[in-house]
């Protein structure tokens, strides 16, 4: 199995440039922990993650807290605090090379791209959700086949 067959292809993605506040409402809105950010080729710039904007709103949550005047949660653009240092994943690579990669080095989503292009977006629960999904699908077609895959009947 290959990243391009789990991956999700309509990536939802934010600009450099873009408004963190509007950045930060897209995340929100679509339930999401992190967006990748691209340029107008497709390039995967950076990420922007829900961790960033909890650091970028921490020090703004201490000045309201010490009773100082609040400039505003959500200021600057998504370059100002986006993470520059981003591993992506071929669209071709065996899903099981990446599974080890995720788990190894503690990730939790990555950018899929195809020549340097974003092309989809792979999360650990992609992965569970496909890989839970073919396997009741595997049980549904036994109980269609009247095939018993449960041990204890079958005199093991």
């Amino acid at each position: 199995m290959e990243v391009r067959e789990i991956m999700t292809r309509e990536v939802i993605t934010a600009e450099p440039g873009m408004a963190l506040k509007e950045a930060a409402a897209v995340i929100v809105r679509r339930r999401l922990r992190a967006v990748p950010v691209i340029d107008d080729e497709g390039h995967v710039l950076g990420m922007l993650t829900d961790r960033q904007l909890m650091t970028h709103f921490l020090p703004q949550l201490e000045r309201a807290r010490a009773g100082r005047p609040d400039v505003g949660f959500v200021t600057g653009s998504v370059r100002d605090i986006m993470e520059r240092t981003v591993m992506c994943v071929n669209e071709s690579e065996p899903l099981a090379d990446v599974v080890r990669l995720m788990l190894d080095k503690e990730i939790e989503r990555l950018p899929v791209v195809r020549e340097g292009q974003l092309v989809g977006f792979l999360t650990r629960g992609d992965i569970i959700r496909r890989l839970l999904r073919r396997d009741v699908a595997e049980m549904d077609s036994d109980i269609d086949t009247g095939i018993d895959t449960d041990e204890e009947t079958k005199g093991g």
